[in-house]
């Protein structure tokens, strides 16, 4: 079998004769060319799609150097067919591998790390690397790397005979012997490689390392590039504008604008939890005293007010005193305190009996209910009664 898109990626249409054509096993049909230009997933990289006659090709595998087609329907064996890449799917994918080559030889040679996964689909491109690195790490290498694109350097794919291999420095994440494809950009990557590259750095277009995350001991990076860097730049510039009518500023002024905003915010809530804990204060004096139990509901009370309320509230409950935060829809978050009532003991019963978890100590308990207000107020109702 001849693989077309060894000698020229940039085959889009071709003509083949068909070799062999078997059913599969899930009622697919397994088609063999004398020739093809369809890449099979390999590599790290996801198939060309596309049509061979009127057929639709739905997977392209490879084994034992042979190149399988999988087809809906049957073609005759023998037949002589007009075959067709989806170019747009193709070039992209050639754009992002080429660009992964350029990535992963400059992060080897900058931070001295290896390249040990690497996923291309039509959706998404990922390299992992073997080390962690930095944001400043990062924002660097992308620089380095459209440094190369812009170069317009070019990219040289080759198969070196067996003499010529063993002097070669290329990058390798197998132990490779016979039939290495070589691709070389000069001065940034060697690497054997057996999937279709671009023929010079330029036509990638642009290189953005979209982000990063921790990943088996080392990061993950998400990167886009030619046309899916121009989609993204075109979403963000579009997100904002819309922050920058928002704030009422300069679209490069959008980032301190925001960090104002969110510190006006931040004041702002402070001060409403000041006069939250403050007016809670107000409405736990009108509180009459009882030797029976006491429940306060402060829908947006935090932590610290919840503490302050249990804490002033305590004397005026005989049992127990219930200070909760929250509403039916998202439940409530519980202080209970006692001077008189073993809490501790309790404190499996009052969780079952409300859908609740937590615990603490003999005169406090904390945690949150599932159970609605009026649940809750029954409960602590009718809580030790007959004790």
């Amino acid at each position: 079998m001849i693989k077309l898109y060894d000698l020229d990626s940039y085959t889009k249409e071709f003509s083949a004769k068909v070799v062999t054509c078997e059913e599969n096993n899930d009622g697919n049909y397994r088609v063999i060319l004398d020739q093809t230009a369809f890449f099979p997933t390999a590599g790290g990289q996801t198939c060309d799609t596309g049509v061979i006659g009127d057929e639709q090709v739905l997977d392209v595998i490879i084994e034992d150097e042979t190149v399988i087609h999988i087809l809906k329907n049957p073609i005759a064996v023998g037949e002589a067919v007009n075959c067709r890449i989806d170019w747009d799917v193709r070039f992209r994918k050639m754009q992002h591998h080429s660009a992964e080559h350029i990535v992963s030889g400059l992060a080897t040679k900058m931070f001295n790390c290896d390249n040990v996964g690497f996923h291309l689909s039509d959706k998404e491109v990922t390299i992992d690397y073997n080390r962690e690195f930095t944001d400043s790490d990062l924002i660097l290498l992308e620089q380095k790397a459209n440094e190369a694109v812009w170069a317009n350097l070019e990219i040289d794919a080759r198969y070196p005979d067996e003499n010529e291999l063993p002097n070669i420095p290329y990058r390798a994440k197998l132990d490779l012997t016979e039939n290495v494809r070589i691709v070389t950009i000069p001065g940034v990557d060697i690497c054997a490689c057996c999937a279709p590259h671009v023929r010079r750095t330029g036509e990638i277009g642009i290189i953005h390392l979209k982000d990063m995350m921790r990943h088996r001991g080392g990061v993950r990076i998400r990167m886009i590039c030619g046309r899916d860097a121009l989609l993204d730049y075109e979403e963000k510039a579009k997100s904002v504008l819309s922050i920058s009518n928002l704030l009422s500023a300069k679209q490069d002024e959008v980032a301190d604008a925001t960090a104002k905003l969110l510190s006006q915010i931040a004041d702002k809530n402070q001060r409403i939890t000041a006069l939250t804990k403050e007016l809670a204060v107000l409405k736990l004096e009108k509180v009459q005293k009882t030797d029976g139990n006491i429940c306060i509901f402060e829908e947006d009370a935090d932590n610290d007010t919840l503490r302050l309320l249990a804490n002033l509230g305590k004397e005026k409950a005989g049992g127990v005193f219930c200070a909760m935060s929250g509403n039916d829809q998202k439940g409530y978050t519980y202080i209970i305190i006692s001077e008189n009532v073993n809490l501790r003991d309790w404190a499996k019963d009052i969780n079952s009996a409300l859908s609740g978890r937590g615990g603490g100590r003999e005169d406090m308990i904390q945690g949150s209910f599932s159970a609605t207000r009026e649940e809750i107020e029954k409960y602590f109702g009718d809580f030790l009664k007959g004790e």
